[in-house]
């Protein structure tokens, strides 16, 4: 994997709405390719980036957004913006199966017919996460004691425990596999997928217009959790780290991402988001070596948290939490000790 150049906004009126916690106007990104935002509802992240892809057979989306009352408006009067509406959706593409991605896909196939297509992986993902057991509370308690979480945070996380409010339904009508290509009317997309955020995450190439969208799994500025929706027996962390290591060949395309604002430099971020998480792996290796005894709550508390520790708060907690078990998984890992040992070795920055 590349890390050089740096990030440089494709879209200024994205970045500017980002910021401003504002919706921003639908915009063309590149020929038969536009952005629509879809507001998240009562959500910490202000919105999602639909894609309009424009063909001669109508309209394809890729991550249409939250299936609500006020996302589903946005993405009506964004097609309408561009002279189209969801009568024209042919398709649906999910890069992966959180509700602010694949949420309004069942509606779209209930309503206008179009066609739902996601990975065969994310399918089963997504069959586990709506099975009864889990959202089990009594599964979460025993999750809980063994991470060490003391007895008075116990209420806060059980109370945001709410699976299926966080999970779409549905199955795919197309279900893909790694190197799948989509043709959509004009669009010729290839399927890579890229484990990590989820097991059956997958990012879609556009060649000929030499564009990457990357749903979660590579973002301009935030850093994606890890394992939000694995499967039993996958390595997350480790997946995600050969992930990105997959987009290497494309480090000169645009990025299309699923939240933020469109850019170039995926080499560059691709390489940050490495450094991150390894950055995180050597304290926890560190921390290992004077205490292997450790819960992963003590272990939790003493990690650097880009918003601090002392703010973890419900949902926020809890995948502190996950991510530092995920981190104490990879850290004991086989599959850790050369990007360990690589990341030791580069010269200090200061």
């Amino acid at each position: 994997m590349t890390g050089g150049g740096r990030l440089t906004p494709l879209s200024e009126a994205q970045l500017a709405a980002w910021d401003a916690r504002i919706q921003p106007a639908p915009e063309q990104i590149a020929p038969d390719v536009w952005a629509l935002p879809v507001p998240i509802p009562a959500g910490t992240i202000p919105h999602t980036l639909c894609y309009a892809l424009i063909g001669g057979d109508g309209v394809h989306l890729i991550d249409p957004g939250w299936d609500a009352a006020e996302s589903r408006a946005a993405l009506e009067s964004g097609l309408e913006a561009i002279g189209r509406t969801t009568a024209d959706v042919r398709s649906v593409i999910a890069t992966h199966f959180h509700p602010d991605h694949l949420g309004a896909a069942q509606a779209l196939r209930e309503e206008v017919g179009a066609q739902v297509v996601f990975s065969d992986v994310e399918d089963s993902v997504l069959q586990q996460e709506t099975a009864p057991a889990a959202s089990d509370l009594a599964s979460y308690r025993e999750q809980l004691r063994t991470w060490g979480v003391p007895k008075a945070r116990w209420d806060e996380l059980l109370g945001s425990f709410d699976r299926a409010a966080h999970t779409s339904t549905g199955t795919p009508d197309v279900a893909v596999v790694d190197g799948s290509v989509l043709v959509l009317g004009g669009h010729r997309l290839q399927v890579i997928a890229t484990p990590g955020h989820t097991d059956g995450h997958i990012c879609l190439v556009d060649d000929e217009r030499r564009l990457v969208y990357t749903g979660d799994h590579v973002l301009p500025r935030i850093y994606p959790g890890i394992g939000i929706g694995a499967l039993p027996g996958s390595d997350p962390l480790a997946d995600y780290f050969d992930s990105l290591d997959r987009l290497s060949p494309y480090d000169e395309y645009a990025v299309l991402p699923g939240h933020e604002y469109a850019f170039h430099g995926l080499g560059a971020r691709c390489a940050q988001l490495v450094k991150h998480h390894l950055r995180r792996t050597t304290e926890l290796v560190g921390l290992l070596g004077e205490n292997p005894d450790r819960t992963i709550w003590e272990y939790a508390r003493r990690l650097t948290w880009t918003a601090g520790w002392e703010g973890m708060t419900g949902f926020w907690l809890h995948s502190a939490l996950r991510q530092t078990a995920l981190h104490l998984d990879y850290a004991t890992s086989p599959r850790s000790r050369d990007r360990l040992a690589a990341h030791r070795a580069e010269p200090a920055r200061h």
